[in-house]
């Protein structure tokens, strides 16, 4: 690791060493089990107070202050609610990805529910045409699934 520190500095700021080869690839795949699940539920909560009539962006202001405050909602939901859905090699959406994550997960023989669920809503989304967005796709997908075709805006 120390011949490698001086490198590894030089393409990011966070340089842990987390366990044997591999051990990184499985910390990403954790990553990625919090940010789609939390991008998942921020999707669905906009979706939610959007059909209760409530002010959106005051309603992210309220939750990004109180214990659902994070660093994806802070980062993700103005882009849901602009319906500024990017596009890019970067989608948490990928086959692969998913594919990673949940093989790691069996061959641990650990569950992850929530994260096989929100693999197949990935995969629901990339079959209805948002493959080639990322991850906020979920916010469609979310609308799709509960009749609301109409998107959220900033109200």
């Amino acid at each position: 690791m120390s011949a490698a520190r001086p490198v590894l500095e030089a393409m990011g700021t966070t340089v842990v060493h987390v366990g044997p080869s591999g051990a990184g690839q499985t910390v990403k795949a954790a990553n990625q089990l919090i940010v789609a699940g939390t991008l998942e539920l921020v999707a669905e909560a906009l979706v939610f107070l959007e059909a209760h009539g409530v002010s959106l962006d005051a309603a992210v202001c309220v939750l990004a202050g109180g214990l659902a405050g994070s660093t994806v909602l802070d980062r993700e939901a103005g882009a849901m609610l602009a319906r500024d859905l990017p596009r890019g090699s970067g989608s948490i959406c990928t086959t692969r990805t998913w594919g990673f994550v949940m093989a790691a997960a069996r061959r641990a023989g650990v569950a992850v529910p929530l994260g096989a669920h929100v693999a197949q809503l990935m995969g629901a989304a990339r079959a209805r045409g948002h493959g080639a967005l990322d991850h906020t796709a979920l916010l469609l997908l979310v609308e799709e699934l509960a009749g609301r075709s109409a998107a959220p805006t900033g109200a």
